[in-house]
């Protein structure tokens, strides 16, 4: 059965465990994301700088099928006859005042003005160059450039008479969009991958946060059931000193009375504490041999004092012998003093207390506790009428009983009415 008192602690674990793996899947998508595009990148970059030089080559040997004859006419006969320029998507030779060959056309070629700057720059200084350029039509391709040279002018300033260009676009375009789809859907994957482990691996690791903050709350919750009472006390005892402030006896028992609850106080915060560092394993619950029976009636004694006027506490040791058991003094107190003031709060008088061999037997003349209920009765957060609250006093009884080896059970009094059995194995038990 899920603990109520996980409740908070498990909601607060839990968005804080949804924040820390949206972080790290935003992280982990951006630097997967930053992966990809350098990969793209060079991906792009190779085969862009493999088509360039390419090109440069293409454009060095179409060239020297280029001859400018002693009239300064163009010689594309050799250009013409050939098959390796048709490899290329444009081909073009062009002169500085004229385009003198054009594949497929014209409109395929450069701008005028950027087909007047390749002149130029290779007058300059004449080489195979690569640049990249748009169409007349608008599409920019890749281009490469290389001087024709004029044999008549050959010793002059400007020994180039013509230039060729090769052009094409970058191959591999289908390629390059298959590997963009691949990387990306593996970097979803490898997103929603990490995400589910690393939340996973999150939520193990915060486990003892969980049962940590479940602690805490428990305590807390159970000393505010705890110390209820004792205070209530308290505040009797200050009524009744303000009532006969002239009164020395009433000041003495006043005195007296808090005196008792405050011990009581300091033994349950003891117990407390006790239980708090023995639920995160920080303590040992020793147990000794002690006397049920007196244990049983010194916590009877307490509780008579706050217990309403109609109400009638008693106590039948049965056997008369005295009952020895090994438990923990403290922790044992905590579990019979809850079981008692449960049925003072939720049921009806007279509340019976037996003391037996094998344990102790509260029983009242209450409504009682539905089978299908009892399991969720002895869960903390749980109130008498079995919905959720802050009651705790059946869940530390059970937890009483189970420290010092026990159990507690809950059934019905035939004639009506709610018992609940501390009871304690055979090892737990001592002769007088």
């Amino acid at each position: 059965m899920t603990d109520p008192a996980l409740g908070p602690a498990r909601r607060r674990i839990s968005r804080i465990r949804w924040t820390t793996t949206v972080v790290f899947a935003a992280t982990t998508a951006v630097c997967l994301g930053v992966l990809v595009v350098i990969a793209l990148r060079v991906d792009t970059s190779a085969q862009t700088k493999a088509f360039d030089e390419g090109l440069r080559q293409q454009a060095g040997s179409l060239s020297e099928l280029v001859s400018i004859a002693d009239d300064g006419s163009l010689d594309l006969g050799r250009l013409n006859a050939t098959q390796v320029g048709r490899t290329t998507s444009v081909l073009g030779v062009v002169t500085p005042s004229s385009i003198e060959y054009a594949e497929p056309d014209q409109d395929a070629l450069p701008t005028d003005a950027e087909l007047r700057r390749v002149i130029t720059a290779q007058q300059e200084d004449a080489g195979v160059a690569g640049f990249v350029a748009a169409q007349q039509r608008g599409r920019t391709l890749h281009w490469a450039a290389a001087p024709v040279f004029d044999a008549a002018r050959i010793t002059s300033s400007t020994p180039v008479g013509a230039v060729l260009l090769v052009g094409g676009t970058v191959p591999g375009a289908a390629e390059h969009a298959a590997l963009r789809n691949r990387l990306v859907l593996t970097s979803i994957l490898l997103v929603v991958g990490a995400s589910l482990l690393g939340h996973v691996v999150s939520g193990r690791a915060m486990r003892p946060a969980v049962r940590g903050l479940a602690s805490q709350e428990r305590f807390l919750v159970d000393a505010a059931h705890e110390l209820r009472t004792p205070l209530s006390v308290l505040q009797l005892e200050v009524d009744r000193a303000a009532r006969h402030p002239d009164d020395p006896d009433a000041q003495r028992a006043a005195v007296d009375g808090a005196r008792r609850q405050v011990r009581r106080l300091s033994a349950l915060t003891d117990a407390l504490l006790l239980r708090a560092r023995a639920a995160v394993g920080t303590a040992d619950l020793s147990r000794e041999p002690l006397r049920l029976d007196q244990l049983v009636e010194q916590v009877v004694t307490e509780l008579r004092d706050i217990a309403p006027d109609d109400a009638r506490i008693t106590v039948r040791p049965d056997p008369p012998d005295a009952v020895v058991v090994r438990a923990n003094p403290d922790v044992l107190a905590l579990g019979v003093r809850n079981l008692v003031e449960n049925a003072l709060r939720h049921g009806r008088p007279p509340v019976v207390v037996e003391v037996r061999g094998d344990g102790v037997i509260v029983t009242d003349a209450g409504p009682g506790i539905p089978e299908a209920d009892r399991a969720r009765m002895v869960a903390a957060g749980t109130t008498g009428d079995g919905r959720p609250g802050t009651g705790s006093g059946l869940a530390i009884a059970s937890w009483a009983a189970r420290v010092n080896g026990g159990s507690l059970t809950l059934d019905d009094v035939p004639s009506g009415g709610l018992r609940a059995t501390l009871s304690f194995p055979a090892d737990g038990r001592a002769g007088a």
